[in-house]
């Protein structure tokens, strides 16, 4: 049985109860793990914060929420990894999953192919974004590699190796988890992802991390306004650069499993 953790803050209990419910229909047998509540966390003072290059990428620092997510997301990992999985699927509260997402990580598993992370993100933007098909797991499902970094942390499926590469890259940090789940050219992370997708949210309750995470107003001002005009598209510029690196580097071993399962 594939061990399920799902981060979750101890108090929702109509959200808990929602999702055991759910998964206990698909099959799976989750537990629960306590998330960190960084709402009113003060960002600035966390000593792996760096501030001066999340005001430079987008002009703004992260909100509390986004701080206690990925302080959740860590110590997850910490957690996996004491635990003594191979791997475990890590969830948050809200995740919804497909009917078939159980015979779907089976087969992968089945296969013993390494690998870090699989992202389950289901979701018509993703489904449209540029991937590379790799090889069948189950009925109409692949195991592909994505060009995008699209946002989601909601559902990952974490090997013990990749749990601790992530705890290794975010002992500093300047970006949310789901971003930094993205960011393989910057933290060596071996990720693929599953098409169809297999993981959606139920936006039907409030976010658990605050809302104010989606306010995109730039408050610099003065020579650190004048600079992020600059270092803004230098940063757009990079990530670009390291989205395509990385789909790149990885072809010949995709195409290599390719070779071997397809």
């Amino acid at each position: 049985m594939i061990p399920v953790l799902i981060i979750s803050l101890e108090d929702e209990t109509a959200r808990r109860a929602a999702i055991a419910a759910h998964l206990k229909e698909r099959g799976f047998e989750p537990e629960f793990f306590d998330a960190i509540d960084g709402r009113q966390m003060d960002v600035l003072k966390h000593p792996g914060y760096d501030s001066k290059q999340r005001r430079a990428a987008h002009g703004r620092d992260l909100k509390p929420g986004e701080l206690g997510c990925l302080l959740s997301h860590r110590a997850a990992y910490e957690e996996i990894i004491k635990r003594g999985w191979p791997c475990a699927l890590l969830l948050e509260d809200d995740a919804r999953l497909h009917e078939d997402t159980l015979p779907v990580l089976e087969s992968f598993i089945a296969q013993n192919i390494d690998f870090d992370i699989i992202r389950l993100l289901g979701s018509a933007k993703v489904a449209r974004s540029p991937h590379r098909k790799i090889i069948p797991l189950y009925k109409d499902f692949h195991l592909t590699r994505m060009l995008t970094t699209p946002g989601g942390a909601h559902a990952t499926l974490i090997s013990r190796q990749g749990a601790e590469k992530l705890i290794k890259a975010t002992e500093k940090f300047a970006f949310p988890i789901d971003t930094i789940l993205g960011r393989c050219w910057e933290t060596g992370i071996n990720a693929y992802s599953v098409q169809p997708g297999l993981a959606t949210q139920d936006l039907s309750f409030d976010s658990a991390i605050g809302e104010e995470r989606h306010d995109k107003t730039i408050p610099l001002k003065g020579l650190q306004k004048a600079k992020f005009k600059l270092t803004r598209p230098l940063f757009k510029i990079s990530e670009a650069i390291g989205k395509r690196l990385t789909f790149a580097k990885t072809r010949a071993s995709d195409l290599a499993l390719r070779k071997k399962f397809g």
